[in-house]
């Protein structure tokens, strides 16, 4: 159970069963219909992933011992699976960059990274969801477009699962994912970004998947360098992601879900377009760094913000009662 604290959004106990039930879905599904050709590795790690997320949500453990699981899940995704981030794109328009004997811990980094930031923004019912179901939606038509077929049945089959989740998560909920349902969803589509874009001959840029998820990885990012900033651990809990600064500032929850998940699903559609289209990848490195920019210096001045919205608001109003 997810007891009610300070920190905490929610009013009420809440079950965090809801990614149990995710990936026990999944897991039924997958093997049923997809092949365990270069999945073993993924399968593998995602299983490490979804013990530690169990034992987290039933008795709490320390942050070292978590990280400690993702990362050997990364290891035994590359070791088994062969998913390996060996090149960034062209970034700067200067040729391709080739990670070479950096490519393991780049990897690592990347997959942990990616799993933290699933985790953090699952701070609201719907979001983690709603953010997972787009991205994994996305990563499916990208893996049509790169003749993928295990990898698109692969996020279908949990597109589908983590729908039968939401119907229980939107506001108001009845239960939550857990770190079992965040940590292997930031797992899963780490591996699908690295195993779409690392593959000969792909038609889809690293920078796209990137794009895709450019909502959570700013926002985690923001978070953990303004923490460190204030000599904080970036792992200390707090109220500063997107979803809260949005509840500051006055919107409902539900209100608050749609908008963030209205601006991850333009990045989608951005992504893809950008696939389709074979766009540079310094462009869309451009269009990534200029929003991170944006959002981690607006984050600098929450209050005045809410000011602006309050005075908008406030003329928006007396122009309808004039009325």
């Amino acid at each position: 159970m997810d007891l009610p604290h300070k920190r905490k959004i929610h009013m009420s106990p809440k079950p965090l069963v809801g990614g149990l039930g995710i990936f026990i879905a999944f897991f039924i599904c997958s093997l049923l219909f997809i092949s365990l050709s270069n999945l073993r590795g993924f399968y593998v790690g995602l299983i490490v992933l979804v013990i530690t997320g169990f034992i987290d949500d039933f008795k709490g453990l320390n942050h070292r011992w978590k990280f400690a699981a993702q990362t050997f899940s990364a290891i035994l995704m590359m070791y088994f699976s062969k998913t390996v981030l060996v090149s960034c794109g062209n970034l700067f328009s200067l040729g391709p960059i080739h990670l070479g004997i950096l490519a393991i811990p780049i990897t690592i980094f990347c997959v942990v990274g990616v799993i933290n930031a699933m985790n953090m923004i699952d701070g609201i019912d719907g979001l983690a969801g709603g953010i997972s179901f787009i991205t994994l939606i996305s990563f499916a038509i990208l893996s049509y477009i790169n003749h993928q077929k295990e990898l698109m049945l692969l996020s279908i089959a949990l597109s589908g699962a983590v729908v039968g989740f939401l119907k229980y998560n939107w506001h108001p909920s009845k239960l939550f994912m857990g770190d079992i349902g965040s940590g292997s969803l930031g797992f899963t589509t780490a591996f699908l970004a690295i195993a779409i874009t690392q593959k000969h001959h792909t038609h889809v840029s690293p920078m796209v998947p990137i794009l895709i998820l450019a909502v959570p990885i700013v926002d985690t990012l923001t978070v953990m360098i303004k923490r460190k900033l204030k000599n904080k651990s970036p792992f200390h809990a707090g109220k500063d992601h997107i979803h809260h600064i949005l509840l500051r500032m006055g919107f409902q929850k539900r209100t608050t879900v749609k908008i963030i998940l209205f601006a991850s699903s333009l990045f989608a559609i951005l992504g893809i377009l950008c696939a389709i289209m074979r766009v540079p990848d310094h462009y869309l490195f451009f269009i990534f760094f200029t929003y991170f920019i944006l959002y981690f210096s607006s984050s600098f001045f929450v209050k005045e913000l809410y000011i602006y919205k309050m005075k908008f608001t406030k003329r928006i109003g007396l122009a309808h009662g004039s009325k």
